[in-house]
């Protein structure tokens, strides 16, 4: 920082001086500018405050102020919200005060000791009624017009129940292991999960829609004010003031630098020979919104680069001859900066079908041969899977949703079409992917497949698999990745998580990089990815193709 235009007569300490408040004042510029509250993602912190108590469970919304139940002294808390001040203070009727929720000028109190409510009225502090629960570890409580939603952490189950009496009206599992506070804005329910340590979002159905890092380390209460989510976290003592969401569609995180180097080997073991040996090399993309190309360099070097029909780059290596007992490489060793990709999927804030751009539709809801879009079975599966809905996003979560549950995972070698898949019930990672995006294609909604390695295990490290997952096209958020071949069996926490975020795919993992993008088959790599050879051959030939990924992640 220049200070030339000081006085002459400033000494050498008081310049100093000058140069540190200088440098103060820039700090707190920039730490405003950086700052969470103006770069906010969903779940970003905006405020924060200590709990009266150190043992603080539920927390509820009543229009005025924050009540905040704490489990060790017994005591219900009326907090302002601006500076969580107490306002007001009496012991609960419940001896282990847990969920809290307000409701009809009523507070409503879970003892998760006796699983008892308690209707407690907080203008003559007197209980006015109370009842047993079904479950045997009551936890969170939300109020809903009609209705009172309950978390049970050791059923794992989510209940709705008649506020009167406590009889059942619905339920639901919980989004993961030990599911704790919980909330309702309006239209969607708000779960923190204690081992997860994340909140999700979820419809009152049970289907996890997004989530985010809970910002304590064990988040018990959850409320809705309106306009914010309020967080009680049980460990750090602290009441958080969260944003539910913002205009920001993504974050990436955990940016790392890394070393790939790639390699396509072919072997000639005879007798005959090789000719016109061409390797076609998906080269990967210059950035995504988690990858960042910093160089590549090719061995050998490439005799050309084009691009196929669907936008990708390709590398082409060509050998004249590869005589028996002979093989010949081609690769690159590419620089990149990766990280972990996750969306914020609203399903109100994405558009209509009709808003998709007339380029993307032409492209992308045509048929291919692993497709076959106009197959009866396929058009059928796909009108049953819809029904009536229109939301894009919902479309394509049903049909994510029908393909987990009804494709079992199995490598059995090669690709087959989408009915093939649909009538057998197993696939590739590969096969799952081609019925997914039939039955978007056959919906209306466009879908493309991308394809990489991910790091398998430890940093530095080979992975021979390589992986293939779908990306959908939605409008208002663009493409963005789903992965249909995890499986069924998962927790609805697990099935969400193959939707929008880049750090499971494949499996959970440390880093994913990405080669190639495509619709369908490609005039140079076919319907491969990362990259695919081609030769003719004179006499009998015996060829051994292998392809792999080295990563060479170094440590943080």
């Amino acid at each position: 920082m220049s200070v030339r235009w000081m006085p002459a007569s400033l000494k050498r300490s008081e310049a100093m001086a000058v140069v540190m408040i200088l440098i103060r004042i820039s700090f707190v510029i920039l730490s405003f500018i950086f700052s969470p509250a103006v770069f906010a993602i969903p779940g970003g912190v905006l405020s924060s405050f200590s709990t009266p108590g150190d043992w603080p469970t539920g927390l509820a919304w009543d229009g005025r102020y924050l009540w905040c139940a704490d489990a060790r002294e017994g005591m219900i808390y009326a907090l302002d919200r601006e500076d969580g001040s107490v306002q007001e203070v009496f012991p609960s009727p419940a001896s282990s005060p847990q969920g809290l929720a307000w409701g009809r000028g009523r507070l409503y109190i879970a003892d998760g000791t006796t699983g008892t409510i308690y209707i407690f009225d907080v203008k003559t502090k007197r209980t006015e009624r109370w009842y047993k629960l079904l479950g045997p570890s009551p936890r969170g409580l939300a109020w809903d017009n009609g209705g009172l939603w309950l978390v049970d952490d050791r059923r794992d189950v989510i209940y709705k129940l008649n506020p009167e009496d406590g009889t059942l009206i619905d339920y639901f599992k919980a989004p993961a292991g030990d599911a704790w506070g919980i909330c309702f804005d309006g239209k969607y329910l708000w779960v923190s999960d204690r081992i997860t340590d994340e909140i999700y979002m979820i419809s009152t159905d049970g289907v996890v829609i997004l989530s985010f890092k809970a910002p304590g380390p064990f988040a018990t209460g959850l409320a809705w004010d309106g306009n914010f989510l309020w967080v009680n976290d049980f460990q750090d003592d602290v009441v958080y003031r969260m944003k539910r969401n913002d205009d920001e569609k993504y974050a990436v995180t955990d940016w790392r630098e890394t070393i790939i180097e790639f390699t396509h080997r072919v072997q000639n073991l005879g007798p005959g020979r090789l000719e016109d040996v061409k390797v076609y090399i998906a080269t990967p993309p210059d950035r995504l919104e988690n990858q960042e190309l910093l160089e590549i360099d090719f061995t050998p070097q490439p005799d050309s680069f084009t691009i196929d029909r669907w936008g990708q780059r390709v590398a082409i290596c060509s050998f004249p001859e590869v005589n028996p007992g002979e093989q010949i490489s081609a690769g690159y060793r590419a620089k990149a900066r990766i990280g972990n990709l996750r969306y914020y999927l609203f399903p109100d804030k994405v558009g209509t079908l009709q808003d998709i751009p007339e380029e993307i539709v032409n492209k992308y809801l045509v048929n291919g041969s692993k497709y076959r879009i106009d197959n009866p079975s396929i058009k059928g599966v796909a009108r049953k899977i819809i029904g009536s809905e229109k939301n894009p996003y919902w479309i394509a979560r049903r049909i994510h949703k029908y393909v987990i549950e009804n494709v079992r995972y199995e490598a059995a070698g090669g690709w087959d079409a989408a009915p093939v898949i649909l009538k057998r019930g197993t696939g590739s990672c590969s096969e799952s992917v081609f019925l997914f995006i039939a039955l978007c294609r056959a919906a209306g909604l466009p879908a493309r497949f991308e394809a990489g390695s991910l790091i398998r295990g430890d940093l530095t490290s080979i992975d021979y698999d390589n992986h293939r997952w779908a990306e959908v096209y939605l409008p208002k958020y663009g493409w963005v990745p789903f992965d249909p071949s995890i499986g069924g069996g998962h927790s609805p926490a697990g099935v969400a998580r193959a939707v929008g975020r880049t750090d499971v795919i494949g499996g959970p993992h440390p880093g994913l990089f990405v080669t190639t993008h495509g619709g369908g088959d490609s005039e140079y790599l076919g319907w491969n990815y990362n990259s695919y050879a081609t030769y003719t051959f004179r006499e009998k030939c015996n060829v051994r193709a292998e392809r792999w990924f080295l990563w060479d992640v170094p440590k943080r």
